[in-house]
Order: C-alpha cells, then structure tokens, then sequence
C-alpha cells in the first residue's frame, strides 16, 4: 500500500483519535495523489513530531486516523548549514532551495548582491515569493523524509547579511581553497554558505565577504551555474563532515 508523506503543522491527537485534515491537503491527498480511503499517511508538524496515520476518506471531508505519535529527527543532518543564496530567478531559485532542503541545510538566506536580476520592490511581491518559496522547501521535506522544516529568513542586502558577521564558506571559483583541506572543527558550530546569483558576486562583494571572516572555497576547474554549485558544495560537505 502507498506511503504518503504530509506536512502538518501544531500537535497531533492521541494515538487512536482522528484528524481533520485541511481542504487544500485532502484536494492534495485525493486529487493530486489520488489517494483513497485507508492510506497510510506519515504527518510531520516541521518540528520533529511525526504521527502515522491511516486516511478516511469522505465525500467532503477527509480524516486521518492517528496509529502511533513519536518525535523523530533521525533523518536530519548534524552539520548546521544555512544557505545564503543570491537571488536568482525563476526556477534557478526554485532549484537552489529545493536542494538544499533535500541535502540538509537547516536555514536558507535570500539576500540581493550586486547582480541580483530579481526585484522585490513592495511587501506584497515579497510576501507572495516568501510563500512560494515556503512551499518549494515543504515539498523537498516532503520528499525526503525530513522532519524539520529549514527555516526561511525574509530576503536582505548583501551589505546587511554582512553585519550579522557570519561565519562560513563563500564560493570563490578562482582562488578558494578545496573542500578537502577544510578541518571539520570548522563545523561543530553554524555555519554559512555563501552563493553568489547567475552573475555571480562581484569583486568587491566576495573581497567584503572573506574581509568578515569567510573561508573563500572552490569546486575545481569548471565554472557551475548558481543552481548546481550550492547543492554540489553541501553534498560535498554532508560527505566529508556531516551524514557520512
């Protein structure tokens, strides 16, 4: 019988008791996955709670039968890892969050860099890509079997991340250091990493970045798109310092 994964927020009743779900997660459920009534579903409040349920399937309601609460944060990563990201766009961004969240980052960091091709000039454009973007990071969790949702931080200037003296990795293609030389005592604390947008950050950004503490770090002789080089750089480092 199909597993289903659903995002949940708040707590979940005993063991035994039911759940209404809302109307846009059973249009999800019975619409979109064509689930039917007496599917197994796997809640997960984003948090670590995760409940296993068993669908009920109405006509105009859908309930989930809770079979088993339990906290469970098994499948997250011990590296602590936020990805700042210069904002890309459309998909690129789209790309960038999702794997992230699918490799283990646990905060993801928009900010606007010289380059940056994407403006956000009111809060109401703001609020409608924060919420896509939400969503984008919700279905990665979904996917892959994380039960802590990474946190999304509203997008800022480069010049304002900056003051926050972040400590980390920023990717500097021509004259950073390899992954491998990199001492995994640089990772029993939170770490950032700095990606720069399509154009990548400028001179003077990436010179301010490694002026505040930033380890500049490079992949090799190939130069990646902004979408690949984040996820190449955490795989790499789950490898070396956190999953493996």
């Amino acid at each position: 019988m199909r597993s289903i994964r659903l995002y949940l927020v708040g707590d979940y009743p005993d063991v035994g008791q039911s759940l209404i779900l809302p109307d846009e997660a059973r249009h999800y459920i019975a619409t979109v996955l064509r689930a039917r009534d007496g599917f197994s579903i796997t809640l997960f409040n984003g948090a670590g709670l995760t409940a296993e349920a068993t669908l009920q399937l109405g006509k105009k309601e859908a309930h989930v039968r809770i079979d088993a609460v339990t906290t469970d944060i098994s499948m997250e990563s011990p590296l602590q890892l936020t990805l700042v990201q210069g904002i890309s766009r459309g998909e690129r961004m789209d790309t960038s969050i999702q794997k992230a969240t699918e490799l283990g980052v646990s905060a993801i960091q928009p900010v606007f860099t010289q380059y940056c091709e994407v403006k956000l000039e009111d809060g109401d454009k703001t609020a409608k890509r924060m919420a896509h973007w939400q969503q984008v990071i919700v279905s990665a969790c979904e996917q892959s079997g994380r039960t802590l949702v990474p946190y999304l931080y509203a997008p800022i200037s480069f010049s304002e991340w900056l003051e926050t003296a972040p400590q980390g990795l920023v990717l500097d293609p021509y004259r950073g250091q390899r992954l491998r030389d990199l001492s995994s005592t640089d990772f029993t604390q939170n770490q950032c990493l700095l990606v720069g947008p399509e154009g990548g950050l400028s001179d003077k950004e990436l010179e301010q970045a490694l002026h505040v503490g930033m380890t500049g770090v490079q992949l090799g002789k190939r130069i990646l798109r902004t979408e690949t080089a984040g996820p190449a750089v955490i795989a790499a480092l789950q490898s070396l310092f956190g999953d493996a």
